[in-house]
């Protein structure tokens, strides 16, 4: 739960929900499998994902907007941090970024997402999953980067400490 599934890297680059089913059926795209990482409409879902066992996220309309009830995405992934709202007595979480929205006045005078900036209320960091998303892959990148030049200074101190070592010509 820590890293960021790939299915759920996938989904903001290739999905858009509530749009039209890829099969252009007239049905709303407003299922996700996990497994083929793409957005279906309920005929297809039915027929082509959930008969072969895969994993299906439900989003919900909030505003317009795609949302996950937070029950369903807490069991495969962390929302800790993320602006939670209610549908219908559900707690639910945005999917996508909600950044560049105009938005009037912070309940709180200055918490805002710390990807997009978006208004959110404290102690919450990011204004959806995509954010979330996002700050969880740059984390894991600069680590990455981190490690990396770490290795290379403990490398350029190994190589200057020892020059007996190093092969004579």
């Amino acid at each position: 739960k820590t890293g960021v599934p790939m299915w759920l890297e996938r989904m903001f680059a290739a999905s858009k929900f509530y749009s039209s089913c890829e099969d252009e059926c007239s049905k709303p795209a407003k299922f996700y499998c996990t497994a083929c990482m793409i957005t279906v409409c309920e005929d297809r879902m039915e027929q082509d994902h959930k008969s072969r066992g895969h994993s299906i996220l439900t989003a919900y309309k909030s505003s317009g907007v795609a949302a996950f009830r937070i029950e369903d995405l807490q069991q495969v992934w962390d929302l800790t941090g993320i602006q939670q709202y209610t549908i219908n007595r559900r707690p639910i979480v945005y999917v996508n970024q909600k950044g560049g929205v105009h938005c009037s006045g912070s309940p709180n005078g200055d918490a805002k997402c710390e990807t997009c900036q978006y208004k959110i209320l404290a102690p919450s960091n990011f204004c959806s999953v995509e954010c979330k998303v996002k700050a969880v892959l740059e984390k894991i990148e600069e680590r990455k980067a981190e490690a990396l030049n770490q290795a290379r200074r403990e490398l350029e101190t190994t190589d200057g400490e020892n020059p007996s070592d190093a092969p004579k010509k």
